[in-house]
């Protein structure tokens, strides 16, 4: 039962480590188009309608 339990405690570890060294040390913000909105930015009724 002893082997049983060091295996899994040895198990365990490894699966921590090996799932640390797969994550991305800095992950980078996504980019979001578009940016902020203007001041003189307006809605459209529809897609089509050409911008004044």
């Amino acid at each position: 039962m002893l082997k049983l339990a060091a295996l899994a405690a040895l198990g365990y570890g490894a699966y921590r480590y090996v799932q640390n060294q797969r994550r991305a040390p800095d992950p980078r913000p996504v980019p979001i188009a578009g940016g902020p909105l203007s001041s003189d930015a307006r809605v459209q009724p529809t897609p089509d309608a050409p911008t004044l």
